[in-house]
């Protein structure tokens, strides 16, 4: 029978689990534990709390590798979602330059006959149809599209972008004297000319029509296209 009493055999029960008492004290306590059920009880206490201990580290590793992943995956996300700001970013961007080149520079905008002067029309000595144009609305006048019919009328149609511009309306086409080539026109499209006309074909102004006799340009108007 042990000689240990059970509070000497609990407190030597660490050392014993751990295998670190003297072959004489293991012996005499696991003599002791083979009788004594409340000690032994504590030896398995001290084994489930050894197992519990082990568990619980595997799963705070566990817990921690699930936590990088998260944060890795949290970065990447922000990683993501920073380009995807950048995209589109850019693409409200690039559709805002546009809006604003459609708006200032695309010439869509047909110059209504309201504000078109035509004055001074006469004839260069080369032949050609001279006349002076002022828009009386102070805008700019960006571009002149050219139309010619089967019936050999001529329109020049001035038009602007939707956002119009005052900058150059002195020296620009909204205020100047220009010329109609007749025989240019002829050549390249290959009809008689009958007319022709400023502005919009639903509202032309006309400048001169076949059998118009025109004044001679003046000496002024004439040096103004007289490049010898």
């Amino acid at each position: 029978m042990s000689k240990l009493q059970c509070d000497v055999v609990r407190d030597l029960l660490p050392l014993y689990y751990d295998n670190v008492c003297s072959t004489a004290t293991k012996g005499e306590i696991e003599t002791h534990i083979v009788t004594c059920s409340g000690c032994k009880q504590m030896l398995e206490k001290l084994k489930d709390q050894e197992y519990l201990s082990i568990e619980i580290i595997e799963k705070n590793k566990l817990e921690g590798n699930e936590l990088k992943s998260l944060a890795a995956f949290w970065n990447q996300s922000k990683a993501r979602a920073f380009a995807k700001g950048l995209l589109v970013a850019a693409s409200v961007f690039s559709l805002l330059i546009l809006i604003y080149l459609g708006l200032t520079q695309w010439n869509i905008v047909t110059v209504p006959s309201e504000v078109i002067r035509i004055t001074d029309i006469s004839q260069l000595r080369d032949g050609k149809i001279v006349y002076h144009v002022k828009m009386t609305d102070g805008f700019n006048v960006n571009q002149i599209n050219y139309k010619v019919n089967s019936d050999g009328d001529v329109y020049m149609v001035p038009v602007r972008p939707l956002i119009k511009s005052k900058q150059g309306y002195q020296k620009g086409l909204a205020n100047m004297y220009d010329f109609v080539d007749l025989e240019q026109i002829r050549a390249n499209q290959g009809v008689g000319i009958r007319a022709v006309y400023y502005g919009s074909p639903e509202k032309p102004i006309l400048i001169w029509k076949k059998g118009d006799e025109l004044p001679t340009a003046s000496d002024m108007v004439e040096a103004q296209f007289h490049f010898d």
